[in-house]
This record gives structure tokens, C-alpha cells and sequence, in this order.
């Protein structure tokens, strides 16, 4: 099978994908019809992609298409999910996703919980984690993904979205940018808000 993987960071799904006997292109820009036709792809993998995939390209291969976000679906759909889930104090976790018509919305494939300790971790180093955690689970899927035998089941109605309009905000405020501890930055911003309440 030949496989389109859309990622900037792509060196280790790219050797588990090869392992299974697929080909793999590995690519991080923009992409149209054209390019999927001119490679004969057959099936999508994204994993950090920047840029949305439309309905035409996606038709192109009959929605074979996946995403590896880095969030328990459907909290934190968008940008800088590991950001909004401590922010808004939901769920952290890894899902693995069908594209669809659009932004993280698609069925469920594979999800895991994963409890960030938010004394311990920086906004960095809890994103690292959460990099292993969805690379272990393709890993441990890939075979049942590339089969398309996963149907998966639909995300449920209620959750969270964030642009990255809303995310460069909170952002700017990070003391020592993504080195800065967790709960360091969720204490300091609850009383910040109680002393403005005053």
C-alpha cells in the first residue's frame, strides 16, 4: 500500500509503517488532488500536520485518511491541545481518528487517557510524553488501521475547540515559555482571577 505520511516529525511512524510492507512518502507542506494522484497514495496518515485536508483531496482516497492528536477526543480539538487540556482541566490523552469534512471530528479509532502530573511536568515535557503515547499507540494499531477493518465509533456531541488565534493569547503569558511548570501556571492564573474579583 502507499501511504502519505503528513507529518514534520515523521522518522519513527515512517519505520513502523515501512516495517508492515507499505511504501511510505513523508511530507510537511501543503498538498492538492494532484499530488495524490501524481503518487498513487492510497491511504493518509497525519501526525502534526498543519494544514487541512479538503473534501476533494480526501475523496481521493476514499477517506482512507487518519489523524494522531494529541488529545482525548472530542476535548481539545484544534490547536495546542496538551495547552487547553490543563487550562480548562479536561481529560489528557492520545486519540487516533478517520479524517472527515472536518477539524478532529472524525470516528474514534484508538484513545487513551493519560494522567499528566502537573507538579512534575512543564507544558514541554508533558507534550513529549504524549508524543510516546500516541507513537506506542500506532504502533500497537497500525496493523488493524492499515486492514481498514477499524470503523471506529462517533465522537459525542459535546467538547472543546480551540483556534490558534485563542491559544497564541494564553501563550504569551507562559513565564518561561513551554519550560514553565503546569500547575506553577494554573496557580498563579486562579489567583490572579480571584484577586481581579476582588
Amino acid at each position: 500500500m502507499k501511504v502519505l505520511l503528513l507529518s514534520p516529525y515523521p522518522e519513527k511512524l515512517k519505520n513502523l509503517i515501512i516495517e508492515s510492507g507499505d511504501e511510505v512518502i513523508s511530507h510537511e507542506h501543503p498538498i492538492d488532488e494532484s499530488f495524490i494522484t501524481k503518487n498513487n497514495i492510497e491511504f493518509i496518515v497525519s501526525y502534526g500536520y498543519r494544514y487541512k485536508l479538503n473534501s476533494s483531496l480526501l475523496k481521493k482516497v476514499n477517506y482512507n485518511a487518519i489523524n494522531l492528536h494529541l488529545s482525548y477526543l472530542p476535548f481539545n480539538k484544534g490547536a495546542y491541545p496538551n495547552l487547553w487540556s490543563h487550562i480548562d482541566d479536561t481529560l489528557s490523552g492520545v486519540t487516533i481518528h478517520l479524517i472527515d469534512d472536518d477539524l478532529d471530528t472524525g470516528n474514534i479509532l484508538f484513545q487513551k487517557e493519560v494522567k499528566i502530573d502537573r507538579n512534575y511536568h512543564t507544558f514541554k515535557s508533558s507534550y513529549l510524553f504524549l508524543t510516546q503515547e500516541i507513537e506506542r499507540l500506532f504502533a500497537l494499531n497500525w496493523i488493524y488501521i492499515r486492514k481498514k477493518i477499524c470503523l471506529g465509533w462517533p465522537q459525542a456531541e459535546q467538547g472543546t475547540y480551540h483556534s490558534i488565534k485563542d491559544s497564541e493569547t494564553i501563550i504569551k503569558t507562559l513565564k518561561n515559555g513551554w519550560e514553565t511548570n503546569i500547575n506553577e501556571f494554573i496557580m498563579f492564573n486562579v489567583n490572579t482571577k480571584n484577586q481581579s474579583s476582588i
